[in-house]
């Protein structure tokens, strides 16, 4: 049933990314970037380290990251994204590397990382946590690190009506139910105000059930912060800087653990 989910959300994401270029090459060409100043703070110096991005789309992370001094590799489940990225790839000379795969049947090779991270829409597409906490947990070095920057399930469950005007629209405690609908303003870029975007299904998943996922698989919450953006909540008025729009995630792998998640 997984395959059957993420398979016909690939099938999605290639009809839309021709709509999803991100930043054109010249802005990386130009020193510009696309991480936020908490990614690089929780990250640290990533100079000669091995980072993983995982639902990596049109690449401009990975490029990101690349600029910083790591071996970047880009993962997405999209190859028309993937062709994007390889094409912004070779027109910027910023090297790295891209391969398509599910997040949940990642290849063998892909491990010894130092760094795996999610951004932006990465949880949302995941139908087990715990299948995919255990297979990214496998892939870190001893001491390296799970990095999630996100769009807060709150933000996925409401939708501004007006100014201090708040609808519900999907149940903050989804967990492995498919989204019946996803509102308007919650869909992804090609898909919002078309209507004749294909379906997804997506899932919504509280940080706390994230943080026990990457718990159970072996790992250690060195981070976890939440925060407004109210430019999320447009329309709302000054009271969206009361609620989370993002949070973050910090795990890392203990250096005294074996090779296998939980292990002594």
């Amino acid at each position: 049933m997984l395959h059957d989910i993420t398979a016909s959300n690939r099938a999605s994401w290639n009809q839309i990314h021709h709509a999803r270029p991100g930043e054109p090459a010249s802005f990386f060409v130009a020193g510009g970037s696309t991480l936020t100043e908490e990614e690089l703070v929780a990250a640290g110096d990533v100079r000669g380290r091995r980072v993983l991005h995982l639902a990596c789309s049109c690449g401009d992370e990975v490029l990101s990251w690349a600029q910083l001094g790591a071996s970047v590799t880009g993962v997405d489940i999209s190859e028309v994204a993937l062709a994007m990225a390889i094409e912004k790839s070779t027109a910027t000379g910023i090297a790295a590397d891209f391969v398509r795969a599910d997040m949940l049947a990642l290849p063998e090779s892909l491990t010894g990382f130092d760094l795996i991270y999610l951004s932006w829409g990465a949880i949302c597409w995941l139908p087990d946590l715990d299948v995919f906490a255990t297979s990214i947990a496998a892939r870190l070095t001893p001491g390296g690190s799970v990095l999630i920057a996100e769009h807060h399930p709150v933000w996925e469950t409401l939708a501004v009506r007006g100014p201090n005007q708040l609808e519900v629209t999907a149940d903050y405690f989804g967990r492995t139910t498919p989204l019946a609908a996803v509102e308007n303003s919650k869909r992804p870029t090609g898909a919002r105000d078309n209507p004749d975007a294909p379906t997804f299904q997506a899932f919504i998943w509280p940080p706390s059930d994230v943080i026990t996922a990457l718990l159970k698989a072996g790992l250690t919450l060195a981070r976890f912060s939440e925060a407004p953006d109210p430019d999320s909540y447009p329309g709302l008025g000054p009271t969206a800087s009361a609620l989370p729009a993002t949070y973050l995630i910090l795990a890392t792998r203990d250096v005294s653990r074996g090779t296998s998640p939980g292990s002594p």
